[in-house]
């Protein structure tokens, strides 16, 4: 009864934090924050796009996977175009990617343009794209034209601790004047999968994209973009993050297009001719649960680990302490002479007195004689027959006993006993 009460308690006040979240109409819950500050530099970017089914693929992947996933000088993104709909990577978004940069796969793109000498689609060289891209590319990255730092919140909407939303907020500013063509590009990568070696399953894979030009293209000029991930989105993608391990994504925003000529006005019209370039690049991991909290919601996490640590402590301790406080009995189910049966029982006390109140026998078994109820010290034991008997057409029915005790410390305790009826031949069955 007191180990029930326990664990009542531990219920209801666990319950209490998630009542009062409801009451106050706060139904998006912050799972973590995460400030990326502008580091000044933009890393070369590589982007990949890939069928998984593909041989050439799968080789050239695993000849480059520790360049893709340790290569702090380089940014990967692995897009898969939907062509195969076997391929359980592949989405939309790499689709429309890969038509912009006018890919076939396999191709890889540097900073939006083709390296020389690797081919593309069939004419792919995944031998000199490795060769190329592991030291023998020519001078990428290193524009800098606007700062991108980044805020990134995950949030969760249902309580259950896995990220529903993601947030971003960047203070962008141009630090030279930016064409009309200038675009900011968000994307959610999925570093590594949760099971490594799981397959075809490539590092930096581009889980969701989107873009925005909806900001000032003037040096100097700072713009709050703001932009949600939505569960919607989320869901859509097929991304599943837990707070506790949402380091394995994480947020890739690049500003892509051209600067203004010298001496033009912001949001002019690129010369033609002139490819694009990378203008900005902010990388991070998304946050996990215990990263950006402040002081009183990591204290409060904690408190409740705690708490409920303390709460499954007390029922271990309590389960220990009832198994030897608690009477122990056993017995058996005998037969004898001209049908008469017999309950042959041992009762074996625990650490505390008790005092046997009451023993009835459930139908279709009955006693013939009730035993003598008695106080039982602690730490004896006793032994008990009971006269039996039921009609034969039930005598291959279990016999229950019940037996009622008051048990010091511990208040009422009711236990079954069954007992396996011999003319089955079986062995008999102790406490349940």
């Amino acid at each position: 009864m007191r180990q029930q009460l326990a664990l009542l308690v531990c219920i209801l006040l666990m319950s209490i934090p998630s009542a009062l979240a409801t009451e106050d109409g706060l139904p998006r819950t912050i799972l973590a924050h995460k400030s990326v500050s502008e580091d000044g530099k933009t890393q070369p970017l590589i982007e990949w796009f890939c069928d998984s089914d593909s041989r050439v693929c799968r080789d050239f992947e695993e000849d480059n996977s520790v360049l893709m996933d340790r290569d702090e000088d380089l940014v990967w993104l692995s897009w898969h175009p939907a062509y195969n709909e076997e391929d359980p990577l592949g989405n939309g978004d790499s689709n429309i990617r890969s038509d912009e940069l006018m890919t076939t796969t396999p191709a890889v793109r540097l900073d939006f343009q083709r390296l020389e000498g690797i081919g593309d689609g069939t004419d792919f060289n995944a031998k000199r794209a490795g060769l190329a891209l592991n030291g023998s590319i020519l001078s990428a990255g290193g524009i800098v034209a606007a700062e991108i730092p980044l805020e990134i919140t995950l949030i969760d909407l249902n309580g259950d601790d896995m990220v529903d939303e993601i947030d971003l907020t960047s203070e962008f500013t141009p630090r030279v004047n930016l064409s009309s063509d200038v675009i900011l590009n968000f994307v959610i990568v999925e570093w590594y999968p949760e099971i490594r070696n799981e397959g075809p399953r490539p590092p930096h894979t581009v889980k969701e994209w989107t873009a925005t030009a909806a900001f000032s293209k003037e040096a100097g000029n700072t713009t709050s973009i703001q932009h949600t991930f939505s569960a919607e989105h989320i869901s859509g993608a097929e991304i599943e993050i837990d707070a506790d391990d949402a380091q394995r994504f994480g947020i890739i925003a690049f500003l892509s297009g051209h600067t203004a000529p010298e001496g033009a006005v912001a949001g002019s019209t690129p010369a033609p001719g002139i490819p694009a370039v990378v203008l900005g690049l902010t990388e991070a991991d998304l946050p996990t649960m215990w990263e950006g909290t402040s002081s009183s919601e990591a204290i409060s996490r904690l408190g409740f680990l705690f708490f409920a640590l303390l709460c499954i402590g007390i029922i271990i301790m309590t389960e220990r302490q009832r198994e030897y406080a608690l009477p122990r009995i056993s017995g058996r189910l005998l037969s004898g002479e001209e049908d008469k049966f017999n309950a042959v029982l041992e009762v074996k006390i625990g650490k505390h007195d008790a005092t046997l109140e009451k023993v009835e026998v459930l139908p279709p078994w009955k006693m013939k004689k009730k035993p003598a109820l008695n106080h039982l010290k602690a730490g004896t034991e006793k032994r008990i027959e009971i006269g039996m008997k039921c009609e034969a057409e039930y005598y291959l029915r279990p016999a229950i006993i019940r037996f009622s005790m008051e048990v010091e410390t511990f208040g009422g305790w009711v236990m079954d006993l069954r007992l396996t009826s011999p003319i089955t031949n079986t062995d008999d069955l102790e406490e349940e």
